[in-house]
């Protein structure tokens, strides 16, 4: 029997000095963004490359594209902000935007506007690019540990400690909601339309809040159902969430998140309760998940130097290696035609994957 064609083939690969920290896709094009921990700040297009900025002492740790793919923001140790114009596969000289030393390591463009929030310290700041002014800075009562537009872009969720803020746009003034949780929470993950958010907490545990029950989180329940989501039994510690964007995704949503040397995924069934299973196939730490866009299939990343490719996130259909010291993140291109991964030691691979094998079984790359 001929050995049937493989998801994904290497396409692309380059390198860095230090610990690739961050990648981001262009929403518009095939442009790639990736960050070390030297400080580097490399463009990829195509056959070309760009180094935007050299090596420094201090780390690049977060970098996105705003939603019309105008400007590229990259934040990190240095407390800065670095805001790039794009002029086609090219940037034109950085604005910067100073601060005090307070580490940034979140930062997310709002979905249509051309608004930037990033983490300082106990406070989230809201940056108009272009109108070049702070719109809001908004202080919280604990440090800062993760940010989230909704999809819709009506609302942007900040995790501080054991709650989580929501504020309507553009109320600033206070918070329209808070959702107190059990424990402190790391990250949180907005579902593709917005109809859930979840959190990873410490204790091991992921909340998964259903939107339109929202007003309920300031109320006292007066059901079990109208009671957030409490997912526990996790082995270790929640790195990442990732929820699929799948047709019927609002009705039966499904869930993956990197625990320990898994991936435990998680689906809620119509007219019954949240279902779980394990992907085990790594052999050291998760570090990163990421489903292709509009379809079931799931990539992971580990230590161990793999990335797995998850057949509708149940069987694993290809393994692909490249970075002999193990891989650190990975990004999926919008049109779901590419598969970018950063390694420990400098690696950045992309590899082109065919969508209309999406429901054949590959070998290993």
């Amino acid at each position: 029997m001929p050995l049937l064609k493989p998801l994904a083939e290497l396409s692309r690969h380059h390198q860095l000095s230090d610990y690739i920290t961050a990648i981001s896709w262009s929403p518009v094009g095939n442009t790639l963004a990736v960050t070390s921990g030297a400080g580097e700040v490399l463009l990829l297009h195509n056959d070309s490359d760009l180094l935007l900025q050299d090596g420094s002492s201090s780390s690049i740790d977060s970098i996105a594209f705003s939603a019309d793919g105008q400007w590229l923001a990259a934040g990190g140790q240095a407390g800065q902000i670095h805001l790039w114009l794009m002029a086609t596969e090219k940037a034109l000289a950085p604005k910067t935007l100073m601060g005090d030393s307070a580490w940034i390591d979140r930062l997310q463009w709002h979905p249509h506007r051309n608004l930037l929030a990033f983490n300082r310290g106990k406070k989230v700041q809201i940056w108009d690019v272009d109108r070049a002014e702070m719109l809001t800075s908004l202080e919280l009562g604990h440090q800062v540990q993760d940010i989230g537009w909704s999809p819709d872009g009506q609302h942007i969720a900040v995790v501080a400690n054991t709650l989580i803020h929501i504020w309507q746009i553009p109320q600033w003034h206070q918070s329209l909601y808070q959702w107190e949780l059990i424990a402190p929470a790391m990250s949180l993950s907005w579902s593709p339309g917005g109809a859930y958010l979840a959190t990873a907490n410490q204790d091991q545990s992921v909340s998964i809040l259903t939107w339109s029950k929202v007003s309920l989180v300031n109320q006292v329940p007066t059901a079990e159902d109208d009671l957030p989501t409490l997912i526990r039994g996790f082995p270790g510690k929640i790195r990442q969430l990732a929820w699929a964007d799948v047709p019927d995704s609002e009705r039966s949503p499904i869930l993956a998140a990197a625990t320990r040397e898994y991936v435990a995924m998680s689906t809620l069934l119509p007219n019954a309760d949240w279902q779980s299973w394990i992907l085990e196939s790594h052999t050291a730490s998760v570090l990163d998940i990421a489903f292709q866009h509009q379809t079931g299939l799931l990539a992971s990343l580990s230590e161990d130097g793999w990335v797995i490719l998850w057949q509708a996130a149940i069987e694993a259909a290809q393994m692909l290696n490249g970075a002999k010291d193990g891989f650190s993140c990975l990004a999926w291109h919008s049109t779901g035609k590419y598969l970018a991964a950063g390694g420990q030691q400098g690696e950045v691979l992309v590899w082109s994957v065919g969508l209309e094998n999406e429901n054949d079984e590959g070998g290993h790359d």
